[in-house]
């Protein structure tokens, strides 16, 4: 199957030419500032998780968090935390980084929103374009000049991606990169490098792990993975459920013990015992096991890791357009994944299901090509283009 057009012209971005006369280390010291590290804060904090436990494999690497929760042996420094404003919090913590890694490492590697770093990874919709770009009411943008929150995130986010020598923006889909470019003039160099997956191994029998959990075994389990549930389609979810009959259940993981009591106030009465809710987990590759179908009608996500964990464990797949997620642009509509036009329409998304569900054949092919393309999303082809990215930066060549 060939490969999606932007993953082909993934490098696009960034000056191929590099200067090798600059001498450039080929054992990296490398700093990696993420306010959380750890998978089970959400999709960025994975990202930043799986990428490290690559790159410590060949490289020094130090990680400078606020909170840590991860497996991964790499050495870190806790930055304390201020019980103010999150706002302020994150003025403190971009500070504290500053004075800590303005000298002694070769990259300095940013997922925060933060003038630190000469390597900077969006995740998420630029702050600008959100505000007023994305559907946002006259009202509600004259508002931002009254939040010095709002203000604080647009101050930082304009010194972040401002125009500056041998310093690369990464964002994670060609989405992110057009938003990027509809309110900034200038930008950085920038280039387009997917998130990876980890292929699993010893992923128990779907039997199994239903049991192990006390669900039914004989009923159809759809599954969303999300941090934030409500943000990625479960709305739209649950009144699709509501026109399905009663062997269809849902698996919802994500979110902690008070986003998951919160969560249950959304679900009707009528589907109370069709729903299974479990907070974040560390344990994700059961719930993957348990799911007959992966659904994912995001209404905004740069990229969408979930899914391509979903696909990874052989499992098919409906995700949003990708006007809503940056990973429909990767997959072939019909044949890796399912593609709803609208993430709202709730009977589009019930159809999707019911077409999986009753064709076998479609079925095998969404699982067989869903897993090709997860394989060619391994950390370890990541991480190698982020090596390239750091040489393309130290060589001068951005």
């Amino acid at each position: 199957m060939a490969e999606s057009k932007e993953m082909r012209g993934s490098s696009a971005h960034i000056n191929n030419s590099l200067d090798y006369s600059v001498s450039v280390p080929t054992k990296l010291s490398i700093a990696i500032i993420t306010r959380r590290f750890g998978a089970r804060f959400g999709g960025a904090e994975a990202y930043a998780e799986n990428l490290t436990r690559e790159l410590i494999k060949n490289h020094n690497v130090r990680v400078f968090c606020q909170e840590f929760d991860s497996q991964v042996e790499v050495a870190s420094t806790l930055i304390p935390r201020l019980r103010l404003a999150r706002w302020l919090n994150q003025l403190w913590f971009n500070l504290y980084c500053h004075v800590l890694t303005r000298k002694g490492y070769d990259i300095v590697h940013s997922h925060e929103n933060s003038w630190v770093g000469n390597v900077q990874v969006v995740h998420v919709m630029p702050v600008r374009f959100s505000l007023f770009r994305h559907k946002r009411s006259l009202l509600r943008q004259l508002s931002v000049f009254a939040s010095p929150r709002l203000l604080t995130y647009l101050v930082l986010e304009r010194f972040r991606f401002r125009m500056r020598p041998n310093c690369i923006l990464v964002v994670p889909a060609q989405q992110t990169l057009d938003q990027l470019r509809a309110v900034y003039r200038n930008l950085p160099a920038t280039v387009i490098i997917h998130p990876g997956v980890t292929l699993p191994s010893n992923t128990p029998e779907r039997d199994v792990a239903l049991a192990s959990l006390g669900l039914d075994t004989t009923a159809i389990y759809c599954l969303l993975v999300a941090n934030d549930p409500l943000r990625k389609g479960l709305a739209t979810i649950l009144r699709a459920m509501e026109t399905l009959d009663d062997r269809f259940h849902l698996i919802v993981l994500g979110g902690d013990a008070a986003c998951h009591a919160g969560l249950r106030a959304h679900i009707p009465a009528a589907l109370a015992s069709r729903v299974h809710t479990y907070p974040a987990r560390t344990d994700v590759g059961l719930f993957y096991a348990c799911g007959d179908l992966y659904l994912h009608p995001t209404l905004q996500d740069s990229f969408g890791m979930a899914p391509l964990e979903a696909m990874s464990y052989g499992m098919p797949v409906i995700i949003s357009s990708k006007e809503y997620c940056g990973f429909s642009a990767c997959v072939e509509a019909g044949s890796d994944a399912l593609v709803v036009v609208d993430p709202r329409d709730a009977s589009e998304l019930a159809l999707a299901i019911h077409r999986i569900s009753h064709d076998p054949v479609l079925r095998a092919t969404l699982c067989a090509n869903g897993f090709a393309l997860a394989r060619r999303f391994e950390w370890r082809a990541v991480e190698q283009k982020f090596i390239k990215t750091y040489t393309e930066v130290l060589a001068g060549g951005a």
